[in-house]
């Protein structure tokens, strides 16, 4: 039976160590947030919307990371011997539909909604009494779930990421001591406030209110380990009401207080291309 579950995080958790599934496709599909993975050594940033799949016997980690704030679904699928069948297919089908997803042309790639549908009808049916039909229908859901994880592969050309919200992510990033308002930046899109969050979440994966306080939190680690202020300073130069709120919103983000991150000593190189708008195409 393929393993599969989901998580809602609503602050870090403890990161994976480096593992393996031997003989066993992994699909990880991020329906909302940010999150580092790292395989075959290179680290790959995913946000809200991308799916990311390691091959059988490939160690993989969150690169020394917590696992941030987000929704993940994921599932272990084991791939079939030789002349094996595979989700109840014949031999033949099922030789070919391991071997295509075995070798996609890209192992991050934005996904769609539809995975998450075809996610939560899984666990619906997993609660189901157990008999012949259930285990058929199960199985439909997950060739199905491997169809537009091919899909969604074939298709992919980046992240639409449009001209207004890419500035807007910009301008963040360069300035996070700034206090910013939704009214404010949706008027800086053309856009009313509503139609701006959606846009927003849309092309970036997590929310704007969010991602203002993801650009302030890395700002506050060059700050604090780069610059050596003190935590009131950097809560008060990131225009934090008090520093007790800070320090709550930084082990959000971080699993750890601005104490213990300064106790550590250097600070961890930031994500190279974290928070990066992609491409509009």
């Amino acid at each position: 039976m393929p393993v599969f579950g989901h998580y809602r995080y609503y602050a870090a958790r403890p990161g994976l160590a480096t593992h393996t599934h031997p003989g066993t496709v992994e699909i990880c599909y991020l329906e909302r947030g940010y999150q580092t993975y790292r395989a075959a050594g290179s680290e790959y940033q995913l946000m809200g919307g991308d799916v990311f799949v390691t091959a059988p016997d490939e160690p993989h980690d969150t690169g020394g990371r917590p696992e941030d704030p987000g929704v993940l679904y994921w599932l272990n699928l084991r791939m079939p011997r030789s002349g094996g069948s595979f989700l109840m297919l014949p031999a033949a089908e099922s030789a070919l539909l391991a071997a295509r997803l075995c070798s996609l042309p890209e192992r991050q790639f934005t996904g769609s909604p539809v995975l998450k549908r075809i996610f939560n009808a899984i666990f619906d049916l997993y609660d189901q009494p157990e008999d012949a039909f259930r285990r058929v229908a199960i199985a439909n859901q997950l060739v199905r779930c491997i169809l537009e994880v091919m899909h969604c592969s074939k298709r992919y050309q980046g992240m639409q990421c449009s001209p207004p919200i890419a500035a807007i992510v910009e301008q963040v990033k360069s300035c996070p001591e700034l206090t910013y308002s939704l009214a404010g930046l949706a008027q800086e899109a053309g856009l009313s406030v509503s139609r701006f969050k959606v846009k927003f979440k849309e092309q970036m994966g997590i929310a704007p209110h969010e991602f203002i306080l993801r650009c302030k939190m890395d700002a506050a680690k060059g700050l604090l380990a780069g610059e050596g202020r003190s935590v009131t300073e950097t809560a008060m130069h990131l225009g934090f009401s008090t520093s007790q709120y800070f320090a709550t919103v930084f082990k959000r983000f971080t699993q750890q207080t601005p104490v213990e991150f300064c106790a550590k000593g250097p600070v961890t190189p930031l994500r190279p291309g974290a928070l990066q708008p992609r491409s509009h195409v």
